[in-house]
């Protein structure tokens, strides 16, 4: 378990790493006047709108969804730094700040993949679409079943007095 679940909580890092330029120059551009963006990242933006048709982030948005991305700027984003970092050095106060956030984020992602799925609309592409969204259903997840049921990073073997580990088992 120990190495796996080391390389476990490195990619639960990297995905959280990863989500804080994903929020700040795309997601934000739903709440935030376009003036406060680059061209290049509006012109990525409507180069994806065009091409995949995504019914939540094509304006007019959804009163709802504008709630969501204003929790995921003022809640999340928080979280994606405190995570990333509580991942990689392997810290336990995560535990509770990550129960919390993968069950939020599982919440909302209820609605989010059910619009998305019932969606009809010329040249959207569905699939293509619900798999840019999975990882963010299936991160938290993994985050809660990482950190919900037991202490998630256990403490080390005791040092002797010198400093050193111990390298024998006694019997």
């Amino acid at each position: 378990m120990g190495a796996g679940s080391r390389l476990l909580d490195v990619i639960i890092a990297v995905f959280l790493f990863v989500h804080i330029p994903i929020t700040i120059l795309l997601d934000a551009q739903a709440v935030f006047p376009r003036s406060w963006f680059h061209p290049t990242l509006i012109g990525a933006h409507r180069h994806y709108l065009l091409t995949y048709r995504d019914p939540l982030m094509t304006p007019p948005y959804a009163p709802w969804f504008l709630s969501l991305v204003w929790t995921e700027m003022v809640l999340q984003l928080p979280f994606f730094f405190a995570g990333a970092y509580a991942f990689i050095a392997r810290k336990n106060w995560i535990r509770i700040p990550a129960v919390a956030y993968s069950s939020f984020v599982l919440a909302t992602m209820c609605p989010i993949l059910a619009e998305l799925w019932q969606h009809r609309g010329p040249g959207y592409a569905r699939y293509t679409v619900l798999s840019f969204y999975a990882p963010w259903a299936l991160f938290p997840l993994l985050i809660f079943c990482r950190t919900a049921f037991k202490q998630p990073f256990p403490a080390p073997a005791p040092a002797d007095p010198w400093g050193h580990m111990h390298k024998h088992k006694w019997i």
